[in-house]
């Protein structure tokens, strides 16, 4: 007959079999030993009713008590203790029935030889996965990422090479045009578009990472924004600036006391740079971890960030060894540019500076020309340098690594955006995560009836949408208009106020298109009225619905007051430019013609009257010979 036994650990009632009486079983839930009573002495009623009886009828006298003195004399502490009980020191519980060799206690956790919570204790207070399991099948589960993830990865390279190629272009391009106008506007251009590819991979970076919080290992859809991506690639040079400055310090001090005081190469400094870098890109995963997060500050503190990166120096340094790994590819290609063709490139881009300089120091000659006055002699001016050869080979090779460093960045670029994610998965107790925002009560809206019309905007409101509406194109006829002055005989001041007189007649041709787009959504009539006989008939419009139609109104008076003194000014500039072309004319000074076969420089501006053989427009004296 089976036998209802108690495990004393965990208070779970087992039943053993007859057999195991006078033994000890395990607990199957908590493996504690259970100690089984005994069997009954077995016989007939009778001898068990004589044996009761008899030991009813038999009275045991009381012992005659000892004095104090006798008891303390005969008492053995020896013999005082169990040496056979086990009990924890801590919280007492009798752990007779467990394993010699197990030292924890199972009700507290406590480890006699450890001195504090055992392995089993420790683990059961974790929240979330046991660290320890960062590590075995890591690299087959990054790699099995990327292939689940192959044209997210052939994005990026496309994504990585269109940035890259813009970039160079206008890095080139800002180096072959010598006018800063035009110069400032290919500076931007190249920063927009190179800091898209940073941009890009620290967005796919959060977004792998909350992919692998979320156990899954498939994108179903991800877009990509230009501008969201330049914008993200400017926050991580600013975290470069915040964490770079304090990091590279020191390692940027023995550099310069080494290349300077200890005549050392020049590539010495950037070694030491390089090996200053590490601990920055050390770090890295624990700064991405909190900038996954709805609160990111902790990512932007170094103090904050050493301390956590102090606690996971183990998994930190074994993703920091795949990826040096996984980036030996760019690593040797940034160190073969810099090495092999480092001083070429440097070479150009002086030669390529050296040339703009000269042709701005023409620009300005020929736009402000030192004419004789009458009964004096024109001053001498100085001779200026030729322009010097510029050598292109230099660029071919590095642009060609470079692409292929973008190609295989791609792909690993996943997988250590995957580790990183798998480290933020099994390490999130020590990171400190902030997962949660603040919870803030918001009083609900009242509920606005379907059939009451929308609120009109006030007038400031019409006004404001207007001033922004012509604000936007009197600033794309502004940039415009800098870049048709800089590179044609306009000149810039001319160029300015012509692209400044284009905007503003689009913007009043948008205008006129939203006078009859209102018009046709009322009736054909109003719409054709509107489209022929505008503004007369589109005040008219305006003046029948004032209160929502006052918009149109404001637009059409912003540009209105707008367009006026542009066209003014446009006037006036003209007016002036040919009172200076009289005057010089009159003062006799014979113009400057252009030598056959000479070039007009990139960026620069043919001087009013200059024309070259058969009527056109010639090249400037000294200019490049052709294909230069």
């Amino acid at each position: 007959m089976p036998v209802k036994v108690k495990c004393p650990s965990c208070e779970k009632v087992l039943s053993v079999p007859d057999a195991a009486r006078g033994k000890a079983v395990k607990c199957p839930q908590c493996e504690s030993r259970i100690a089984v009573p005994r069997e009954e002495d077995k016989g007939d009623s009778s001898v068990r009713t004589s044996r009761s009886a008899a030991a009813k009828s038999k009275v045991k006298k009381p012992a005659k008590a000892l004095d104090s003195e006798a008891a303390l004399a005969t008492f053995d502490m020896r013999r005082a203790e169990d040496t056979e009980a086990r009990i924890c020191s801590k919280c007492g519980f009798d752990m007779q029935y467990q394993d010699e060799d197990d030292n924890e206690c199972p009700q507290c956790g406590y480890d006699s030889s450890a001195g504090g919570l055992g392995a089993k204790a420790r683990k059961k207070q974790l929240k979330g996965p046991d660290p320890a399991d960062f590590y075995p099948g890591l690299v087959k589960e990054a790699w099995k990422f990327v292939g689940k993830n192959q044209l997210l990865a052939w994005r990026t390279v496309m994504y990585t090479l269109v940035c890259l190629w813009i970039a160079l272009g206008c890095a080139f391009m800002y180096l072959w045009v010598s006018m800063w106008p035009p110069r400032m506007f290919l500076a931007l251009c190249f920063t927009v578009s190179f800091l898209v590819i940073p941009g890009w991979m620290w967005f796919l970076d959060t977004e792998v990472i909350k992919l692998t919080l979320e156990r899954k290992d498939k994108f179903k859809k991800l877009n990509f924004d230009f501008f969201l991506a330049s914008a993200m690639g400017a926050a991580f040079v600013f975290w470069c600036l915040v964490v770079l400055i304090p990091v590279l310090a020191i390692p940027a001090g023995i550099g310069y006391a080494l290349v300077n005081y200890s005549g050392m190469p020049d590539y010495v400094m950037a070694v030491c740079l390089g090996l200053g870098a590490i601990p920055a890109i050390w770090m890295l995963p624990v700064v991405m971890s909190h900038m996954t997060m709805p609160v990111q500050y902790k990512g932007w503190m170094v103090w904050k960030v050493i301390p956590m990166c102090a606690r996971n120096i183990a998994p930190l340094s074994f993703w920091m060894l795949w990826f040096l790994i996984t980036n030996v590819v760019n690593i040797g290609g940034v160190v073969a540019i810099s090495t092999v063709y480092g001083q070429e490139i440097a070479s150009l881009v002086r030669t390529m500076e050296f040339n703009a300089d000269v042709r701005r120091q023409e620009f300005a000659r020929i736009q402000n020309p030192n004419t004789k006055k009458k009964g004096e002699v024109a001053p001498t001016l100085e001779k200026l340098p030729d322009l010097q050869p510029v050598n292109f080979q230099p660029l071919i090779i590095p642009a060609v690594i470079l692409s292929l460093m973008s190609v295989v960045n791609g792909f690993t670029s996943l997988f250590n955006m995957r580790t990183n994610g798998q480290f933020t998965y099994y390490h999130k107790n020590s990171l400190e995560l902030i997962d949660k925002l603040k919870e803030y009560k918001y009083k609900a809206k009242q509920k606005v009836d379907e059939d009451e019309d929308e609120k009109p905007k006030t007038a400031v409101q019409h006004l404001v949408d207007a001033a922004v509406l012509n604000l936007v194109f009197c600033l794309l006829g502004l940039v415009g208009g800098m870049l048709y002055g800089s590179l044609t005989e306009a000149g810039v001041p001319k160029g300015i106020v012509t692209g400044l007189w284009v905007g503003v007649s689009f913007a009043g041709i948008a205008v006129w298109i939203n006078f009859v787009k209102e018009g046709f959504a009322d009736s054909p009539v109003w719409g054709i009225l509107n489209l022929l006989f505008h503004p007369i008939s589109g005040l008219i419009f305006v003046s029948k619905n004032w209160e929502y139609r006052q918009g149109l109104f404001f637009q059409w008076l912003v540009n209105l007051l707008v367009y006026i003194p542009v066209f003014i000014g446009a006037i006036a500039f003209e007016a002036v430019a040919i009172m200076k072309s009289g005057d010089a004319g009159s003062s006799g000074a014979a113009p400057q013609m252009m030598q056959p076969g000479q070039m007009m420089p990139p960026g620069q501006m043919m001087p009013p009257g200059q024309m070259g053989p058969g009527g056109m427009p010639g090249p400037m004296p000294g200019g490049p010979a052709a294909g230069q």
